[in-house]
């Protein structure tokens, strides 16, 4: 297995390819491949700030070219009577490697999101652990304090639409295993506030803009196209920049279910 620096990777996949990607297909890509022994938590934001900033500093010169939002190519490969964008490229992702001060400055309301997360993959305690990835390899994280909006789901409809602002998302989540709700959900989607840290944690001491109207309108959108999925709808609001998590089942789940089988075998023996 290969283990090249991320702008290395970025270029192979690129080659290999011949044509231009969207940033979150080439961080799948050099997933797959096995071109880095580590991921981290966020490839994607990865492989998109590490593109970005060769455009940004080195501009004409750069080995990168910017064809459409979040889609770029090898400038080898392109015909330079072609139109390329190459600006406001800095608004596109959360730079991983950033300061203190920008961490605590958000200026998206959504930065994390799951959907139709399986209730059966969580552990059901009193404060339940909620682990996704960004993709296959990257590094797991808890969004267990996360805060937001969520969703219950069953295997028909949206039954339930509540705030995990007050107590964060896993608690609200884990009252709804208890309360009336009980029996009539089996998967959740969660929209959450707090962005992600190149660490995998949660950056909780965060600062928002002023909210508008307009920023109101922008954000119900994105997420009710998020959760709902319609047809005639190809891009997400304007306020949001969110990262989508696929679910991982929980560790401890997966021990307790182990030792159910062991006792369950050696019954029978």
């Amino acid at each position: 297995m290969a283990n090249l620096k991320w702008k290395d990777a970025i270029v192979r996949v690129l080659e290999e390819e011949k044509k231009a990607l969207h940033y979150t297909e080439i961080a799948e890509l050099i997933a797959e491949r096995g071109y880095r022994t580590s991921l981290g938590v966020t490839p994607q934001d990865t492989v998109s700030a590490n593109i970005t900033t060769d455009i940004k500093n080195n501009e004409g010169n750069s080995i990168f070219v910017r064809v459409n939002p979040g889609i770029y190519y090898l400038r080898k490969y392109v015909d330079k009577s072609s139109e390329l964008e190459t600006e406001d490229i800095e608004t596109e992702t959360l730079v991983l490697e950033k300061s203190e001060k920008e961490d605590r400055i958000i200026h998206k309301i959504i930065n994390a999101f799951g959907i139709y997360w399986n209730r059966d993959l969580v552990h059901w305690k009193s404060f339940p652990e909620l682990y996704g990835v960004q993709q296959f390899g990257a590094t797991p994280v808890n969004f267990k304090e996360q805060i937001g909006v969520y969703l219950l789901h069953d295997s028909r409809e949206t039954i339930y639409v509540g705030q995990a602002i007050e107590q964060p998302l896993g608690k609200r989540l884990r009252q709804h295993t208890v309360d009336r709700l009980s029996g009539r959900w089996d998967r959740f989607s969660w929209f959450g506030f707090y962005p992600i840290s190149g660490k995998g944690k949660l950056i909780t001491d965060i600062e928002l803009e002023i909210i508008t109207y307009q920023n109101l309108g922008d954000l119900l959108e994105s997420i009710l196209i998020e959760s709902i999925e319609p047809r005639q709808n190809r891009k997400q609001g304007n306020l949001f920049s969110g990262i989508e998590f696929l679910q991982q089942v929980d560790p401890e789940l997966e021990r307790l279910r182990k030792q159910q089988l062991i006792r369950e075998i050696s019954e029978k023996l």
